[in-house]
């Protein structure tokens, strides 16, 4: 991705347009837990074959990963952003350390840490010798990709002021395009300053813009502790829209035939991949709290339906 300062400002100025077009609606909290929401998933034969779509397709199991193994993420499945990437975030991405992602009892813990990390001589450094704040960024671009379908990720959400985790997808054809015109789909994006509340957006380039112009929209749904339970943040996609869900309650509906002509080239009818990641700090994490660290992102299981 660009690293540029056009870059950070566009991605500031996404944001702002997605939250303020975005409606925001929930529940109250409730004072007790519930179960159901505690619980996480411990066999790989626990995800469903098919599942049914809210508008009653029914779609198969194509990928899936239950996290129900020991240390790293299985290597067939994930590789890493290694670096300081994006957006002037504090963390520094590290390559395959476990202090940072690893597998225990069903689920897949990103955990960012504030700490001395020398970093001299690895990539992507900004000429630094130390990080001062720790995390990791696993992604599926180099073995695994769709077009459209179902994806569900269950997940517990960090929590502290300046945290930023995210569920997201980005078009196979970045290195070719760059972003945004090869789209992006943020399933789930949360940020410790406002808590509570889980926002889903879509990027794409704005037509006649330059490259890195980007037209987006956005909504919010307030969860009832969502940094304490389990909830199911899900992305529905078909060749006509893409619906953005938590629970199954819808947060976004995103259609082709009313957002198309905003872009020249339009990005959603091509193969996308995975991202999972915690950033802190910058361009929406903001002031960073000094208790936030460390925190954790806990990933149940994440299953693809075509």
């Amino acid at each position: 991705m660009n690293h540029s300062a056009k870059f950070i400002f566009s991605v500031s100025l996404a944001l702002a347009a997605a939250l303020a077009s975005g409606t925001a609606f929930g529940d109250e909290p409730n004072q007790k837990l519930d179960p159901a929401r505690l619980a996480v998933s411990v066999s790989d034969s626990d995800a469903p074959q098919t599942v049914r779509t809210t508008d009653g397709r029914e779609l198969k199991l194509v990928w899936n990963d239950e996290f129900n193994g020991e240390g790293l993420p299985d290597a067939k499945k994930w590789t890493y952003e290694v670096g300081y990437i994006r957006n002037n975030e504090s963390q520094y991405y590290t390559d395959a350390r476990l202090e940072n992602v690893f597998q225990k009892d069903g689920v897949l813990t990103i955990r960012t840490l504030k700490e001395k990390y020398n970093i001299e001589g690895k990539p992507k450094n900004k000429g630094l010798k130390e990080a001062e704040y720790t995390s990791a960024a696993i992604e599926t671009i180099d073995t695994a990709s769709w077009l459209y379908g179902r994806v569900e990720v269950r997940a517990q959400l960090p929590t502290g002021k300046g945290i930023w985790p995210a569920i997201w997808m980005m078009g196979t054809n970045i290195k070719q395009i760059g972003w945004p015109g090869c789209g992006e789909i943020d399933v789930m994006e949360y940020v410790g300053h406002t808590p509570h509340r889980a926002h889903g957006t879509i990027h794409m380039r704005k037509k006649g813009g330059k490259n890195w112009e980007v037209v987006s929209k956005g909504s919010s749904l307030l969860l009832d502790r969502p940094e304490e339970q389990y909830y199911v943040y899900t992305l529905e996609w078909t060749p006509e829209k893409m619906l953005i869900l938590v629970d199954d309650k819808p947060v976004l509906e995103f259609k082709k035939s009313e957002e198309e002509s905003k872009t020249g080239v339009w990005p959603f009818d091509k193969p996308h991949y995975i991202i999972l990641n915690t950033a802190i700090g910058g361009a929406w994490g903001g002031e960073i709290a000094e208790d936030t660290c460390p925190t954790d992102f806990k990933i149940d299981y994440v299953r693809v339906y075509q």
